[in-house]
């Protein structure tokens, strides 16, 4: 599994290279894609390249050629597939809440209305 940083400089490798080719990345494009207090985005691709989900064809002052691996995709693939299912549980669980509450609210008013009708009977 990857950590947050790694995981962001694949997702930004991944979106830069769409035709699977190599691609020349700069380092500052590759820096954005790091969360706040992210390592060094040197350490990260070396990371990656030896966990083979990126190739790392040269690095120069700043420019990388890199593109994604077969391991890399799918790592990407998963992590957006995992996104989607939360997003989707969170709704269904917003849409059963609701449910509930709306029976439940009925419940109780029906519950209100009965023992109204039997006190004055």
């Amino acid at each position: 599994m990857l950590d947050e940083s790694s995981a962001a400089v694949l997702a930004a490798i991944n979106g830069a290279c769409t035709g699977g080719g190599f691609k020349i990345l700069e380092e500052k494009e590759l820096a954005r894609a790091l969360p706040a207090g992210g390592e060094d985005v040197a350490k990260t691709l070396s990371f990656l390249a030896e966990n083979h989900y990126i190739e790392l064809r040269y690095a120069e002052e700043g420019t990388y050629c890199v593109r994604p691996m077969p391991a890399g995709r799918l790592f990407s693939e998963y992590e957006e597939r995992e996104k989607r299912e939360r997003e989707k549980r969170r709704a269904d669980v917003f849409r059963f809440a609701a449910i509930g509450a709306f029976l439940g609210g009925f419940a109780a008013a029906l519950l209100h209305i009965l023992v109204l009708l039997f006190i004055r009977a």
